[in-house]
């Protein structure tokens, strides 16, 4: 029985850390696509800012 606890327990820690450290870094980087030159750092610059 304490085996089992181990297991799972060590299986929802090691999800969680891939989840956070891969899983969201590769899909959030693809989303987070800006029209900026300097990859959105400026708070003008972009197409829909309304200043060019």
């Amino acid at each position: 029985m304490q085996t089992i606890l181990v297991l799972i327990t060590f299986s929802i820690a090691a999800g969680f850390l891939l989840k956070k450290f891969v899983w969201n870094p590769i899909f959030e980087a693809r989303q987070n696509s800006s029209g900026t030159l300097d990859g959105g750092k400026t708070k003008c610059g972009k197409k829909d800012c309304g200043c060019h």
